[in-house]
C-alpha cells in the first residue's frame, strides 16, 4: 500500500482551503511541515518573531476574510502566538494557528519543553485542540477552517504531536470537501417589526460596524440610508463600509469623548445597528440612559448588555436585510435634504414629514436651550457646528494641557513655570483656521 508522510497531509488539506501563505518560525518539531511546503504553491513568510507572525496573519484574514495562518514550533514558540491570537478573536477576525506539540510517547509526563497548549489557547480562540493521530488530520483542518470563518469570525488553534506529524498514512487519504455556510434570508415577520419601529421614530440613526464591513453590505447600506434619507456613523472597525464623503456620513464615533459625532445620537430615539459588536466600544457612550429604542442587523445574535436593549433583533444577511427593510418602511426622513439657496446646516436636523415652521420660526430654535443667553447681533447657532476644526483643536489643546501636568508632573521645566507658553503652544498656533 501507497503511503504519505502526514506533513504532507497537513499541506494538501491547507492547500484545499485555499491557504496562500503561512506565516511563521520554524523548528525542530515542525520541520517536516515546513519542508513540505517547499513542494506546495503556499509560501512560507519567515518572521523574527512569533507574535509577528499572529499579527500578520490576523491582518490577511481582517483583508481577505479567509483565515489567515500562522505557524510554530512548540512550546515558547507556540506561547508567542497568543497576543496576536487574543487579538483576532476579540476583533472577529479569522485566524487558524498551528504549532508543534511535543510526541504523544511523552506527552503524558514531565518531559523538556511540555506546556498544556490546548488548555492556554483555550480562553482566547473558539475552538483549540490536539491532533491525536495523522488520520485525523483532514477533520480537524476542516473544522479549523470552518470555526474560524464562521460567523462571527475568529482564531482557533491546533496542536500537532511531532511523531504525528512524521507518520506515514495511506496516500488515499485527502483534504474534504469545503463546503461554504450561507447566511439565511431575514425573517419577514422581524423585517415588519422592525418597519413599524422605524415609522414611528423621530429621529433615528444609523450604526455600521465591523459586522457590516464583513459582510460586503456598502452597497445595501448606502441604498439603504438613501432611500429612508437616514444619517449613518460608524465604529473604527467600520470605516470604510459607508463612503466618507457621502452628504448622510456622519463620521466615525469617538469613544474616548463625547466628540461631535457622538451629538447625532444624543437626540436620536431609534439606533440601527447594523453589525455592530459590543466589544468595538461600550454602549453606554451611544445610550447613556438605556432609553433609545434599537434594531441590530447582523449575521449574528446580539450580545446582552445594559445599554444596549434590542427592541428588533434581524438575524440573517446583513445586505438583503437592509434592502427588505427599506423597502417596507414607507417614510423618508431629509435628515440632510438638498441645499436651497437659503440653506442653513441645521436645515439637515429636520424631518419632511414635520409640518411646516411658521413664519417666525426658525430651523435653529429646536436646538437653543431655554437657559442660554440671547445670542449677539451677528452670531448664528449654526457657527458653532460650522467651527468643527476649531473645536477638535480646542480639545486636543486642552487634552495635552492636562497631560502636561498629570500627576503634578509636568513633560517639560517650561511647562512648570505659570508665566511660559506650554510646549505645544508653538506648534498649534500656526495651525490654519477651516474655512467657513
Amino acid at each position: 500500500m501507497s503511503t504519505q508522510d502526514a506533513a504532507r497531509l497537513l499541506v494538501r488539506t491547507l492547500e484545499a482551503e485555499g491557504v496562500e501563505y503561512v506565516f511563521g518560525i520554524p523548528g525542530e518539531e515542525n520541520i517536516h511541515f515546513v519542508d513540505a511546503l517547499n513542494d506546495s504553491p503556499i509560501r512560507y513568510i519567515l518572521v523574527r518573531h512569533e507574535q509577528g507572525a499572529a499579527f500578520m496573519a490576523e491582518i490577511y484574514g481582517r483583508l481577505t476574510g479567509k483565515a489567515g495562518v500562522a505557524s510554530a514550533t512548540l512550546g515558547p514558540g507556540a506561547i508567542n502566538l497568543q497576543l496576536g491570537v487574543a487579538d483576532a478573536t476579540t476583533n472577529s477576525t479569522p485566524v487558524v494557528a498551528i504549532s508543534a506539540q511535543v510526541g504523544l510517547d511523552r506527552i503524558y509526563k514531565e518531559s523538556h519543553q511540555i506546556v498544556d497548549l490546548v488548555s492556554l489557547f483555550r480562553p482566547i480562540t473558539k475552538w483549540s485542540e490536539l491532533a491525536p493521530r495523522a488520520e485525523a488530520l483532514p477533520e480537524m483542518v476542516r473544522k479549523a477552517f470552518k470555526t474560524a470563518q464562521t460567523e462571527r469570525p475568529g482564531a482557533v488553534y491546533l496542536a500537532i504531536p511531532e511523531d504525528v506529524e512524521s507518520a506515514e498514512v495511506p496516500a488515499s487519504l485527502g483534504p474534504l470537501p469545503v463546503n461554504v455556510v450561507r447566511a439565511q434570508e431575514p425573517s419577514a415577520a422581524q423585517i415588519a417589526r422592525a418597519a413599524d419601529v422605524i415609522a414611528l421614530a423621530r429621529r433615528p440613526v444609523v450604526l455600521a460596524s465591523h459586522g457590516a464591513t464583513r459582510a460586503r453590505a456598502s452597497d445595501a447600506l448606502v441604498y439603504f440610508s438613501e432611500r429612508l434619507g437616514l444619517p449613518v456613523a460608524t465604529t473604527f472597525n467600520g470605516k470604510g463600509v459607508f463612503p466618507d464623503d457621502h452628504r448622510n456620513a456622519l463620521g466615525a464615533v469617538g469613544f474616548m469623548r463625547h466628540d461631535y459625532v457622538n451629538f447625532g445620537f444624543d437626540e436620536a430615539d431609534v439606533l440601527i445597528a447594523v453589525g455592530y459588536e459590543l466589544q468595538e466600544f461600550d454602549p453606554v457612550k451611544i445610550n447613556p440612559n438605556a432609553d433609545k429604542k434599537i434594531i441590530h442587523i447582523h449575521q449574528s445574535p446580539a450580545e446582552v448588555d445594559d445599554h444596549y436593549p434590542v427592541e428588533v433583533g434581524i438575524q440573517g444577511d446583513v445586505s438583503r436585510s437592509l434592502r427588505a427593510l427599506a423597502d417596507s418602511v414607507h417614510r423618508r426622513f431629509d435628515v440632510n435634504p438638498p441645499a436651497p439657496a437659503h440653506h442653513q446646516p441645521t436645515d439637515e436636523l429636520r424631518s419632511t414629514d414635520r409640518p411646516p415652521a411658521p413664519a417666525h420660526h426658525h430651523p435653529t430654535d429646536e436646538l437653543r436651550s431655554t437657559d442660554r443667553p440671547p445670542a449677539p447681533a451677528h452670531h448664528h447657532p449654526t457657527d458653532e457646528l460650522r467651527s468643527t476644526g476649531q473645536r477638535i483643536r480646542r480639545m486636543l489643546q486642552e487634552e495635552l494641557a492636562e497631560g502636561a501636568t498629570e500627576d503634578g508632573h509636568p513633560l517639560s521645566p517650561a511647562a512648570s513655570s505659570p508665566t511660559s507658553a506650554p510646549p505645544w503652544a508653538a506648534a498649534t498656533s500656526s495651525w490654519p483656521t477651516p474655512a467657513r
